[in-house]
This record gives C-alpha cells, sequence and structure tokens, in this order.
C-alpha cells in the first residue's frame, strides 16, 4: 500500500498539521506533529510502559524480534511502526527480504539506514561516502519498488551536502519519509540547520514526512516543529536514562541530586524516588526510562495543543528563552528567510491572544507580512486634511478603549473629523492606521508597557511611518498628541519628511483635561490650513467610519482600489450575533457582498462581489487559482485539480477559483496551504471551498 501524508493546515513559520494514512482498509490515521516511542524489550517487560502507551499512536522498533511476535501487533493493533535498523546496510538488506511479507502490510514502514562511518575526515571524503550510500539504497529501492521507505539522511556538519540528496530524492518516489539523522544533534550549527529546511521546503514535494533523530530532548521539540518537523525520534532518552538522567523539559538533572520530584506521572509516583539511593540499577533505569518518556509524550500533547488552539509562536519563544541557540535559530529564520515563510504562514489566526515577548518577537512572520502589506496596500483617502498621530492602548480595538474613546470625543466634535487620518503608533506592529484597528495582528496583541522602546522598535516603527507619510501631500499638517518615546519615533520620522509637524501640549497623561484641550486647541486652529482637491461631499456616504474600515480592509486584503470597486454605492452592515459576523449588503441592489468576522478582521467575500473585483485577462498577482475544469464538485480542492495559480498565495487567504479557461469565477475558498506547497507537490488539500457556482 502506499503511504499517504496531507497537510490539514498550515500554521505559522513552516509549522504544520497533517496526518499520514498508515492503512487505508482501516482507516488509520497517524496524527502529526508526532512523537515516536521507542519499543525495547526491557521496556516490553514493564507492564506500566504497556498500560502508559498502549494507546499511542506510533512507535518505531529496531530488532527484527519485534517484527516477528504477534503480540506486539495485536496489543498496538490501532498503531504504526517505523522500523529503524541500528546494525550494518547487509544486515538490514536480510531483515527486509526476510520479513518482506511483513513490511508490505499496511502500518509498518522501514527507514534505510546510513551504514557509512559516524566521523568524517573532511567533507570530500563525507561526500564520497553520501555517495556510495545512495548508490546502495537506490538498488533497495529498485528492487522493492512497491513498498515504500524512509530514507536516513547525513550530512556531517556540511550543509552543502544536502544538495546530493535532493535529485535522488526527486527520482525515487517511494520515499516517503527523510529521516534527520545528526542534523539536530547541535543548535550551534542553527545556520546549517536552517538552509537544509529552507532547500527541503523550495526544492521537495511537501507532502514528505520529515522525521528528526538523534541526540534531541524535548525542549528542542517546540523549535522542531516550528521548523515543519512532522515525527520526533525520542529513542535518545533512553541513552539518557542510561546516564542516570531525569528529564524535566528544562533540564537534564542527574537523578541523585533530585529530592523533590516535580512530576507525578506513573513512575514518579511509584519507585523512582525510593530507588535515588541505589546509584545504579536495572529497576532505576527503567523508571526512568518510563518517566522520560512520559513526559516527552505529555510535552509532544501540550506542543499540540498550543498549535492548533493557541499561538504558537509565542509557545516556541517562550521555550526557547533560555537557550541562545534556540533563539538565533528564531531570530535568523525571521529576518533571512521571510521570503519562504511568508508563504507558509497564514496572514490571521482566529480567536487567539498573540503576545509580544520582547525583541523576539519583532520580525515574526505574521508582524511582519502586515507591516509590509499595510505599507503596500493603505492608499490615503482624497479628501484628507489633517493626519493626528495617537498612542496605542492596552485593549483592543483601540477604540474601545477608554483613552482612545476620550481622544474620539475631541477628534469627532469637528464636522470635518472624517477627513483627519488617525495613525495610532505602537511596538511592535508600527504605524496603525485607524480604518483597519480591527485586523488580525493588531485587534489581538498584547506587550509589556513600559514606555521605554529600545533602538529597534523605534527603527521599525519610524521606518512605517516614514512609509505612510510619504504617500500623503507634503502640505497636509500632523498633529502628535504623544509623549515620551513615542516622540523620538517621530523626532527619527521628521528628518526624512517635508510635513509640519505640531506638537500638543503634554501635562503629566495624553488623556489629562489639560492634554486633551491642547489636542482640541490644535485640530481648532489647524483644519483649515489644507484644502483637499476632493471634497468627502461628493461621497458622502464614504464619511461613516464603519464603512471607511471596510473599504481599507478590502484594500489591506486584495489591494489597492478593491474596497471601492466591491463598495461602489454604500453597505449596510447586519450583525450576526451568533457569529461575531456581519453580513456586509450593497445599498444600492440589496445584495449581500460578504461577511465581516470580528475574530480576524478579515472580510469574506462573494462571488458575486469578486466579479467586481476581478476581470479577465488574469493578473498575476491576483490572488487565484485555475481550475482544470468547468465545475467544482465537493467542498475541498486538490492538488491535481490545479492548472495555474498566483506566486504569493498565503494559508488561510481567501482565493478565486477560475475554469480552465480562465474567464469565468466558479468559486471561492479559503486556502490550506500557500503557493509553495503548490510549486512543489503534486497531491494534497489546496483549497476549503466555501462558495461555487
Amino acid at each position: 500500500m502506499k503511504y499517504i501524508f496531507e497537510v490539514l493546515s498550515s500554521q505559522i513559520g513552516y509549522s504544520r498539521v497533517g496526518r499520514i494514512l498508515f492503512s487505508k482498509e482501516r482507516k488509520l490515521y497517524i496524527s502529526t506533529p508526532n512523537i515516536i516511542i521507542p519499543i525495547k524489550i526491557s521496556l516490553m517487560k514493564q507492564l506500566n510502559f504497556i498500560q502508559e502507551f498502549e494507546d499511542h499512536d506510533l512507535f518505531t522498533i529496531s530488532k527484527d524480534i519485534f517484527l516477528k511476535i504477534g503480540f506486539i501487533k495485536e496489543k498496538f493493533k490501532n498503531t504504526g511502526f517505523i522500523f529503524t535498523s541500528n546494525g550494518t546496510f547487509e544486515k538490514f538488506q536480510e531483515i527486509l527480504e526476510e520479513n518482506l511479507n511483513i513490511f508490505s502490510e499496511d502500518n509498518i514502514i522501514s527507514i534505510i539506514p546510513f551504514n557509512v562511518p559516524t566521523i568524517s575526515i573532511s567533507k570530500e571524503f563525507a561526500a564520497k561516502n553520501i555517495s556510495h550510500h545512495l548508490l546502495n539504497v537506490g538498488k533497495i529501492l529498485k528492487t522493492y519498488s512497491d513498498l515504500n521507505f524512509g530514507l536516513s539522511i547525513k550530512i556531517f556538519n556540511y550543509a552543502e551536502l544536502f544538495n546530493l540528496y535532493i535529485p535522488f530524492i526527486k527520482e525515487n518516489k517511494n520515499i516517503k519519509i527523510l529521516n534527520l539523522v545528526d542534523l539536530f544533534d547541535n543548535f550551534n550549527n542553527f545556520r546549517n540547520i536552517l538552509r537544509i529546511i529552507s532547500k527541503i521546503k523550495k526544492d521537495l514535494d511537501n507532502n514528505i514526512i520529515l522525521m528528526a533523530s538523534g541526540r534531541i530532548t524535548p525542549k528542542c521539540y517546540p523549535i522542531l516543529v516550528y521548523l515543519g518537523i512532522d515525527l520526533i525520534n525520542s529513542s535518545y532518552l533512553l541513552y539518557l536514562s542510561a546516564e542516570y538522567l531525569y528529564e524535566t523539559i528544562e533540564h537534564l538533572i542527574p537523578i541523585k541530586k533530585i529530592k523533590y520530584l516535580p512530576c507525578s506521572c506513573i513512575a514518579c509516583k511509584g519507585n523512582l524516588i525510593k530507588l535515588n539511593d541505589n546509584k545504579q540499577s536495572p529497576e532505576k533505569f527503567d523508571y526512568l526510562c518510563l518517566h522520560n518518556l512520559i513526559t516527552a509524550s505529555n510535552y509532544m500533547n501540550k506542543i499540540k495543543q498550543y498549535l492548533t488552539y493557541e499561538d504558537y509562536r509565542a509557545f516556541a519563544e517562550k521555550s526557547s528563552f533560555d537557550d541562545m541557540n534556540l533563539i538565533s535559530t528564531l531570530k535568523i529564520l525571521d529576518k533571512d528567510y521571510f521570503n519562504y515563510i511568508r508563504y507558509e504562514t497564514p496572514l490571521t489566526q482566529k480567536s487567539k491572544k498573540i503576545k509580544c515577548l520582547g525583541p523576539i518577537s519583532y520580525y515574526r512572520p505574521d508582524f511582519r507580512e502586515f507591516r509590509e502589506r499595510i505599507v503596500k496596500n493603505f492608499e490615503p483617502e482624497p479628501w484628507t486634511s489633517m493626519i493626528i498621530l495617537l498612542p496605542c492602548s492596552a485593549r483592543k480595538p483601540y477604540s474601545e478603549s477608554k483613552s482612545h474613546k476620550l481622544f474620539s470625543s475631541i477628534i469627532r466634535k469637528f464636522p470635518e473629523f472624517p477627513s483627519f487620518q488617525e495613525f495610532i503608533i505602537t511596538s511592535p506592529l508600527g504605524v496603525i492606521p485607524r480604518q483597519v484597528e480591527n485586523i488580525y495582528p493588531v485587534n489581538s496583541y498584547d506587550i509589556s508597557v513600559t514606555g521605554e522602546w529600545d533602538d529597534e522598535e523605534i527603527k521599525i516603527t519610524a521606518d512605517m511611518l516614514i512609509s505612510l507619510i510619504k504617500k500623503y501631500n507634503n502640505e497636509i499638517p500632523i498633529i502628535c498628541h504623544l509623549k515620551e518615546e513615542y516622540l523620538e519615533i517621530v523626532k527619527r520620522a521628521s528628518t526624512e519628511l517635508k510635513h509640519k509637524f505640531y506638537f500638543c501640549e503634554i501635562n503629566n497623561k495624553t488623556t489629562s483635561d489639560e492634554s486633551l484641550g491642547s489636542l482640541r486647541g490644535l485640530i481648532n486652529n489647524i483644519k483649515d490650513f489644507y484644502t483637499p482637491k476632493k471634497n468627502i461631499e461628493d461621497s458622502k456616504y464614504l464619511s461613516r467610519s464603519w464603512i471607511r474600515k471596510f473599504i481599507k480592509i478590502l484594500d489591506y486584503q486584495f489591494g489597492i482600489g478593491s474596497g471601492r470597486k466591491i463598495i461602489p454605492n454604500g453597505i449596510k452592515p447586519t450583525r450576526i450575533n451568533t457569529y461575531k459576523q456581519n453580513n456586509l449588503i450593497d445599498l444600492k441592489t440589496n445584495q449581500k457582498l460578504g461577511v465581516f468576522n470580528y475574530s480576524t478582521g478579515q472580510i469574506n467575500l462573494t462571488l458575486r462581489s469578486l466579479n467586481r473585483l476581478i476581470q479577465a485577462p488574469l493578473n498575476k498577482n491576483s490572488n487565484f487559482i485555475v481550475f482544470n475544469g468547468e465545475n467544482i464538485d465537493g467542498n475541498t480542492l486538490f492538488r491535481t485539480g490545479v492548472l495555474d495559480y498566483s506566486p504569493d498565495l498565503i494559508p488561510n487567504n481567501q482565493v478565486i477559483i477560475f475554469d480552465k479557461t480562465k474567464n469565468n469565477i466558479i468559486g471561492i475558498g479559503n486556502l490550506i496551504v500557500g503557493s509553495n506547497f503548490l510549486k512543489n507537490s503534486l497531491t494534497g488539500r489546496i483549497v476549503k471551498i466555501t462558495e461555487k457556482k
């Protein structure tokens, strides 16, 4: 049977949720990411081990005797098995031939071992060994072409040697798992790790399962999952147990130093603490193995919970804080590989509180994508007569905070207020136009506020402020209702701008009566300094705050001018309280244009409204997919049905589906994966269909 892996959802960074089909007949699916638990003779003698892990998804076996013990497959019948041979290449061939009927069954797959020396003298020597290894592996893959295998990969600290594997993997379609044997042994080599992960994502089928083996401790699991690893081999924990080391996630502690067990697993509640006086004993080893494996398994469950339901990036950051190499891995990935991971990372997360934990969060991919998209897609309203800069607030959206309600009470007293453009200054998101305060991540981020900004925060925000203000006429005055470090941002930006800045007199707080009075006086004094070329009276319906917001949200999602095309007549928002959504109804035609989702701040358009937006011939950046047919069946579009697509697709974004003539829109949906996946894969789920013709 051909093992199938499919991505069910893309998460932040390279992380993803998927499943492996281990048995088509029994519909046995193994979820990923997941941990692989080793089965050893010593462990199988423990009733506690069997009881603890009998419902686990995936095991690794390395002794051929386990292939022949019926009890194993009977006891763990709803389980997947991965066979990893620790012997020579020749021994693996013998085991494969002797147990061919077992490997032909539907819940086991074997990993072809790397049988060359583990220490290389030079890069040239390592390259020769890899080439020799692949030559032997190729013979097995061709001899047993109806079986699927995992390929063990070693690079001996030479990242460039991974290039030797790429054409071989592409040629042999029955390689379903890449077992990265030594890549994660030392995170000092984080640049090598990132080079190879990016090559895998860029050059290979993204349906290949990525497995991490070697000297890996649970502390590294969050970053491995963030890097797109699907399976983690926990066998190294047995070695650590033999060294009498106790796993706490944060640290490995010699068991003899443990006085207070921080765990209540079956091993720790049993005899482990009682055996502490015995320096070495088989029983202590058994209990340590059980504890360490339970700890790793529980931690993986926590990872899966955060990956699916919480802000996983913040979890990966927190788990890295006491390891400089893990922190460096995240920072380099954010800065040097953004143009890869931006097409792997969803633009939005639904109903999640996003925590900014300091400099490590500044360039996380969803934040960076937001800043770049605002600068690219925000278009000044042509009737703007004044710009007002305001500080951020703890409550989101800002307009619901006490401070911004006070600001609005001043600003909205002026009949001209629809011609005032408000920008909120914040870190690390930068500069937020008032109209987009309801979109992710603006509507859900949280950051420690001390009143002090570091230089990187100031630079990020000042650069964004410069880019946005340069879009406006130089004669438009700018009011700054700011204090302390906010003023440093304006000072730095003003050196690059020709606009004139006016500063409110802040007495204690920006919300004090004196400060608000200063804001009122400045607005009154300069509101007539600039007369825009276009009068808002020409488009009176646009003066309504929510219509202004919806137009700019659509521009943010689909590009400059999209909002005006979709909403030419004004709209009537109708609240759907049950779903925390608004139906957007065209005032003139009474037709439904889309649905505004409060949790993401995004608008899901209807086919009718998309026809207003997209016209043939297609622009390469139109966020489209061309379907190989005329009509879509079902609610999921798969890779085999895709003829063409735009190059900048991002997971969770709304996508327009054209028929094969590229002349008719036949459906819309939300992307499950991005354009990187489409480029490199021939199978898999691509779009969840929300409406079809």
